[in-house]
Order: C-alpha cells, then structure tokens, then sequence
C-alpha cells in the first residue's frame, strides 16, 4: 500500500519546509499543499521537486490552495470566468507534471447550489478533458457543506461522467456530513483512487490514525473488494497534534492497521 502524508498537516508552516519535515522523517508518499500564487512558479517548484530527488520522496496528489474560489469561478453562470479560471488551473497541471504528481483535487460547489446538478456535471468533465490533455486526473474530493458532501449526488456524477470521474475520499468530511464512511466509500466503489485520512470519534471529527474508532481494516476491505488501489495520505490539522513525530508514529500505526 502506499501511504504518507499531505503538507497540510503543518499549515500554517511554509510548504516548502512542511516538505522537508516530512521527508526528513521518512516520509516518502506526499501530498503537496499550494497555499498561494507564488509556489506555482516554476523556480519555486524547482526547488521542491529538487527536494523530493534529494530524500526519495514521490508526489501523489496536489491540492490547490484557491478551492475556495471554485464555486464563484467554475460553477457560475458566466462562462467567460469559467474559461478564465481554466487558464488559472493549468497552472496546477504544469506543477503536477513538474513534481510528477498524478492528480489534482477538486472540491467544486458550495451548497446551497444555484445551477442544475447537469451543469455541474457538464463543467467538470471539461476540467477533467482539460487536465487530461495534460496528462493529469482531476478528481472530485467529498467535502462537508459542498454539493460533493452527499454519496448520491457524486454516484449521479460518475454515472453522467462515466469512467473518467474519480473521487478523493476524505473520512473527516464524510463524518462532518454525517455519513457513516464506510458506507459512503462502498457507494462510491472503484472510482475512490486517493484517500485523505484521519480518525474520528463521538467528540472530534479529526484526529489522528489511531486515536478514534476508525477500523482501517475494514476500510480497505472495502476498497480491495471495489478493486481500488488508492495512496492513503493522512491529513489533519495543526491542532490535532503537538509534536511532529506524532505524524511518524501515526503513519506506521496506518500502515499497522491496514495489514
């Protein structure tokens, strides 16, 4: 299995040195955080790509920092901002292809939503066209509060896509929806090709592997008997552990319970 961690665990550290801590503690499966405009340059970019060649470090995903703009830019009703926002995420593709990353993350639409779910449906498969051109998997993560939030509205979105929709399975957001996530990850079957983890209980929606009641086990019983093979990339926040090692520790405990 492939399993690391995203560079948003140590937000708001730099992402350059968030990198490197990880690196510097084994970890080689990464997800890389942009936070700003600035890091898609391409000496930036240089810099982290000559820092993951240094360690062994191998990029699964890019998450773009500016999700929060995406349902005012892609999902409206203006067509030309669409087009704009298009020319922007070709940024995010030229910065896979550099770190060769295989998949952006999307997060879409804010609820509650203004256009037809058909609509949305249609625009995105033109970002994943648009990304495949350049050789990358835009993929859809489920996130509390999102028109993604809900097992049903992604299944229709695969079904009006086909077998080019992809999903990011993010437990913590599935759990803040109030799903039950091992039900929401069977719904979604084998598109699910990246999973962002943490840990749950009845008073906190994200902890770290290992300190919830997550059964990791049954997890990725569920996903093998979907046939998936997903990289499974913890990604908490900075409030949800003191000292970096704990990420270490968290990280084998993963790899432990997925046996």
């Amino acid at each position: 299995m492939r399993m690391g961690v995203s560079t948003a665990c140590f937000y708001p550290m730099l992402t350059e040195l968030s990198l490197i801590t990880l690196l510097e503690m084994g970890v080689t499966e990464l997800e890389i955080f942009f936070n700003t405009s600035s890091e898609l340059n391409k000496k930036y970019i240089k810099g982290l790509r000559s820092s993951l060649r240094k360690y062994g470090g191998k990029v699964r995903s890019i998450h773009p920092y500016s999700s929060m703009m995406e349902p005012f830019m892609f999902f409206s009703n203006y067509e030309r901002r669409f087009n704009d926002m298009m020319d922007d995420y070709k940024r995010y593709f030229e910065a896979a292809n550099m770190l060769d990353a295989e998949l952006i993350v999307i997060h879409g639409d804010k609820l509650p939503a203004k256009t037809p779910d058909e609509k949305y449906f249609e625009r995105f498969n033109r970002i994943i066209e648009c990304g495949k051109k350049e050789g990358v998997i835009v993929a859809q993560e489920n996130v509390n509060l999102h028109r993604s939030q809900n097992p049903e509205f992604l299944c229709r979105m695969r079904e009006w896509i086909g077998d080019d929709c992809k999903f990011v399975f993010d437990i913590k957001q599935a759990v803040r929806a109030s799903y039950d996530p091992y039900d929401f990850a069977q719904r979604l079957g084998n598109a699910i090709i990246h999973v962002h983890v943490s840990d749950n209980n009845a008073s906190n929606t994200c902890l770290l592997p290992g300190r919830g009641t997550m059964d990791y086990g049954k997890l990725k019983k569920i996903l093998d008997d979907n046939g998936c093979d997903p990289a499974w990339i913890i990604e908490v926040y900075r409030t949800n552990f003191n000292e970096g090692d704990e990420i270490r520790k968290a990280l084998k405990l993963l790899g432990d319970m997925t046996k």
